[in-house]
Formats: C-alpha cells, sequence, structure tokens
C-alpha cells in the first residue's frame, strides 16, 4: 500500500500547487462516502466539486465503462462512433426547449467557450458583428481565457493581465436578492431589467449571447427570484442576442431537476454541460438548435478527445441510471430535509445570514451579524475545517468566500443528511 505522507510529499515536489489541498489522499469511493489510504470515511458533501452526482463508482456505471473499454477507448471524431451518437440522441430527448444537436468536448470550460464561438459565428452568419457577449457579475464559467473573461469574479483573473480580458464582454448585475440594496418583489427583477442598459451604454450595440447559470455555483449558490429568467430572455430575445444556459454545474439531477432551466421554463439557443453529465469521467457538452447550428461547417470547431467512446457510454448509461433509480427525487427530498432544518437553525443563529438552494445545491452565508451583513469569512473557514476534521467534506466559496456549499451525491440518505445536519448545527452553534 502506498503510503500517504509519501504521496503528499511526491504532490508538492511534482505537481504544480494549482489549489490548496487538504490533507487527505482521497483513494477510493462508494455511494456519497470515500476513503482515504488509511481506510478513514468521510461523507462526501462536495461531491467532486457537484460532479459525482450518481454517487462514487455506482456498479451499473463501472460496467458500462469497463465493457466500453474492453471493445474501443478512442477513435477521434473522424469516425462515426455508437455510444456518442447515442448519447447525443438521449441528450436531445431530454434537453430544454429546442435544443437538439450536441457538440462533445472535455470539460466544461471548453464547452463555454464551444458555446460563444458559435454564438459569434451565428451573428456573423446574420450580416451582424456579434462583438459583444454579455455575462454576469459573481458568475464562474471557466478558467481559459475567454470562459476567464466572462467570469465575473476579480479573485480569479488577479495577475493574468489582458489574457482575462477579451474584448467584448461585460457584466450585468447578478440576481444576488441577499446583498442587492432594492427589495423583490417590489423592484420588479431590476437586476434583469438593468440589461436594457447594460446593452445600451456598455456594448456596441451588437451582442452575440449573454451567458447564464440558472443558479450561480461559484458565486455562492445564487438561485435568482421568480420573473428574473423570463425577464432575460425577454430582453435578449427583443434585442436578437442567444441567449446561453450554462448548466455545468446545475445539470443532471442537481437541483431536484434533470436541468435547473426546468424550474422557470428557460428555452435556450445554447446549453453547456459537463460536470454531472459523465459522473466522473471527462466530458462536456454544448447543445444548440437547428436554427443555431446551421451556420456551422465542418473544420468550424474540432475536439481531439470529445466525444470519447468510453466517457459517452458511461454519460448514457448514468442518465438512466439518473432517471431509474430515483436520483432526481431524491435530490428534492433530501435537499428539502436540509434546507427547513437549516431554515430554522437560522431563526436562532444571527450569523447564519441567508440560506439558499436547489435541490442539492445549498448554499449557506455566513455573516458577523444580520445588521451589517459584513462577511465571516475566517468562520466560514473555520466550519469546513472543523467539519473536515470530523470526516464530512464540504465546500466553501461565494464571491465574499464567505459561502458553505453543501452539494452532496444525490444518493445521499436520510441517516447521512442527519449526521451531516447535527455536526452543521454544533459548529454553527460554536460560532
Amino acid at each position: 500500500m502506498v503510503d500517504a505522507k509519501e504521496i503528499m510529499k511526491k504532490d508538492k515536489e511534482y505537481l504544480a500547487a494549482v489549489y490548496s489541498r487538504k490533507p487527505i489522499v482521497v483513494y477510493e469511493g462508494k455511494g456519497a462516502i470515500v476513503k482515504d489510504l488509511e481506510g478513514r470515511e468521510y461523507i462526501d458533501c462536495l461531491s467532486g466539486i457537484s460532479v459525482v452526482n450518481a454517487g462514487h463508482t455506482p456498479e451499473r456505471l463501472v460496467r458500462a465503462g469497463t465493457e466500453q473499454m474492453r471493445r474501443l477507448w478512442h477513435c477521434s471524431g473522424l469516425y462515426y462512433s455508437v455510444p456518442q451518437t447515442l448519447l447525443a440522441e438521449k441528450l436531445a430527448s431530454i434537453a430544454p426547449g429546442a435544443l437538439r444537436k450536441s457538440f462533445f468536448c472535455n470539460s466544461g470550460a471548453e464547452a463555454v467557450e464551444g458555446a460563444v464561438k458559435l454564438a459569434k459565428k451565428f451573428a456573423i452568419s446574420e450580416g451582424r458583428t456579434g462583438a459583444g457577449v454579455i455575462a454576469l457579475e459573481g458568475s464562474f464559467h471557466g478558467r481559459l481565457a475567454l470562459s476567464l473573461t466572462l467570469t465575473g469574479q476579480a479573485k480569479y483573473k488577479k495577475g493574468f493581465g489582458t489574457f482575462a480580458n477579451h474584448p467584448g464582454v461585460v457584466h450585468a448585475p447578478a440576481p444576488y436578492c441577499y446583498r442587492c440594496p432594492l427589495s423583490y418583489p417590489d423592484c420588479g427583477v431590476e437586476c434583469a431589467r438593468k440589461v436594457e442598459d447594460i446593452i445600451k451604454y456598455h456594448t456596441t450595440g451588437d451582442v452575440a449571447a449573454m451567458i447564464v447559470e440558472p443558479v450561480m455555483g461559484e458565486g455562492g449558490i445564487i438561485v435568482p427570484p421568480d420573473g428574473y429568467h423570463a425577464e432575460l430572455q425577454k430582453i435578449c430575445h427583443d434585442h436578437e442576442i442567444l441567449f446561453i444556459a450554462d448548466e455545468v454545474q446545475t445539470g443532471f439531477g442537481r437541483t431536484g431537476k434533470m436541468f435547473a432551466s426546468d424550474f422557470w421554463d428557460i428555452k435556450p439557443d445554447i446549453m453547456t454541460m459537463a460536470k454531472g453529465l459523465g459522473a466522473g469521467l471527462p466530458i462536456g457538452a454544448v447543445m444548440y438548435t437547428d436554427e443555431i447550428v446551421r451556420c456551422l461547417v465542418s473544420g468550424d470547431h474540432f475536439s481531439t478527445f470529445g466525444g470519447n467512446p468510453v466517457c459517452c457510454a458511461v454519460a448514457l448509461e448514468n442518465i438512466a441510471y439518473l432517471q431509474e433509480e430515483g436520483l432526481l427525487t431524491n435530490s428534492k427530498h433530501i435537499g428539502k430535509l436540509l434546507m427547513e432544518e437549516l431554515l430554522s437553525l437560522q431563526q436562532k443563529n444571527d450569523m447564519i445570514g441567508d440560506i439558499r438552494g436547489k435541490g442539492l445545491m445549498i448554499g449557506v452565508e455566513l455573516v458577523k451579524d444580520k445588521t451589517s451583513k459584513k462577511p465571516a469569512v475566517e468562520q466560514t473557514k473555520k466550519v469546513a475545517k472543523e467539519m473536515f476534521n470530523n470526516n464530512i467534506l464540504i465546500g466553501t466559496g461565494g464571491v465574499h468566500s464567505n459561502v458553505l456549499r453543501i452539494q452532496p451525491p444525490l444518493c445521499l440518505s436520510d441517516e447521512q443528511a442527519k449526521k451531516v445536519l447535527d455536526l452543521l448545527k454544533e459548529q454553527l452553534g460554536d460560532l
């Protein structure tokens, strides 16, 4: 057996320090549980950053991947592939609106870049420049050049200069009701209506696309108010702007529906996905309507590894697994249980500023006090650390780094949820 300390030592010696790792070498996982090299068990309440929605290594998905690996594990996009074609057909049957055509890649950031690239190509094919793209403040769309520009948080861009400054990208206010000076619903979703001013004053007037996470993930699990997405889509339609739904983090049951777009009847022109699509294997996709995709010609876009047969076979089985094993229903059930308990706790704890979420995508925003709403950054870190010390993995995030992120696999049981709640109550009470 490999020694954990040796692995950590070699990691520091040979791997680029791209993230501050927790002191654990994850060795195996099953369902909502992961084990380290010493055999200690942890309840995983972050799902590999909202990826293993189906849980860790479900046997049904393992079989699908193993069978495909024995048959064929790469052929490139130069040839037809059975798993890729069948996955595209399945996605067309479950996607919102009129989305029908898929392009497969390897990650969410690639999907976002491909989505915006085609939106611009479509605008040009219509005789426009397609110079502008609108994203949201507080958003997260990836760490490549264009996707980093779209990301509306300075902390991800610090030190990268013009690398994260593609021309034409502007940002609109986020639907962050908790920190908005206006009051919903009296405001009439002013954050959405403000997009009209963004188009008028901050763009060339020729905008190719607007990209929006239906529920903002890295920004702090921001759930928009009712009416927000409807107003955005109307504005985009009136200005002939393509609406891109970024479902990389929200897709495949995370929010209790297959796609978060389904909550608000969003009908995207383009949609991006990754994370939960492959249940842990690296696969992303962009979906388009037939009208949008007609501007593409052979060679406009390509990926050597996109649509890998093994990843597609597992993704196809994953969708069936989510549907047939009741995991979307369980996401709603456990999510409701967690939210109700946390909302009750909020009434008794002055440091819990806001509780928000959909399904098993829940954010707990901690503040110094409810009057000032000053972000309780150190306390957020402390809670996450103590949860880790007690064998429960949760995330932190938000634009102010003061949000506890609870995003476990959708197979989390009532018993496991109770353990998470009990410890969370204890740690929040200690604050």
